[in-house]
């Protein structure tokens, strides 16, 4: 398995495409359209489908054009229906023009979804946004905005609420030490590393 981190020119968010073979997974395709499809093309990969670890406009940029292009599905946690569907809540109808996404596959707290001889397990992250999502595979966690090294995700958004993220926070906190965190924003970190150092973990 490879991953690829991508940081998009546009609103410096991290997509990640997650390579088995020549198929892969796209979690988080921000406002880069042409240039994730370079990556794509250039290794000759083969989109399966889309995965959002939440719904705001910087994580789903580039949702449409790649669904309409690879004609690939759409993942989502259900609690995040309301605000993919909603450009106010999105932030979308501040930024770059309306989006109005439906995701194909909603999904919960403990789903399983399969790729190639892999298990992406949904863990469900609220704070950020209602419907935020980590999802955990094979060494790697994938944390959108929920957690970032050393810091976390904004609460003071459109279905943010501070308590539930602090809630979210203890429950990654369980998770194994070693556990390499790929967050939405910035550099990579570890469980173990968070816990010690991030002034938002208790």
């Amino acid at each position: 398995m490879e991953i690829i981190k991508y940081v998009t020119r546009s609103l410096v968010e991290n997509v990640y495409i997650v390579v088995e073979n020549e198929n892969c997974f796209i979690i988080d395709p921000g406002y880069d359209f042409n240039g994730i499809k370079n990556i794509l093309e250039e290794r000759n990969l083969k989109p399966k489908f889309i995965i959002l670890t939440h719904g705001h406009a910087d994580h789903i940029g580039s949702v449409e054009e790649l669904k309409k292009l690879y004609n690939i599905p759409i993942y989502a946690h259900i609690e995040e229906k309301d605000l993919l569907n909603s450009p106010e809540l999105n932030l979308s109808s501040q930024m770059y023009g309306d989006i109005s996404l439906e995701a194909d596959h909603y999904v919960k707290e403990g789903d399983i979804i399969n790729f190639e001889n892999n298990e992406l397990k949904i863990i469900h992250t609220p704070g950020h946004t209602q419907g935020g999502m980590c999802i955990l595979m094979d060494g790697h966690i994938f944390t959108g905005d929920t957690i970032f090294a050393g810091s976390v995700g904004r609460t003071d958004l459109p279905t943010s609420n501070f308590e539930e993220l602090k809630k979210s926070l203890n429950k990654l906190m369980l998770l194994d030490d070693d556990l390499i965190i790929h967050p939405g924003h910035n550099s990579d970190s570890t469980i173990g590393r968070e816990r010690i150092s991030n002034p938002f973990i208790s």
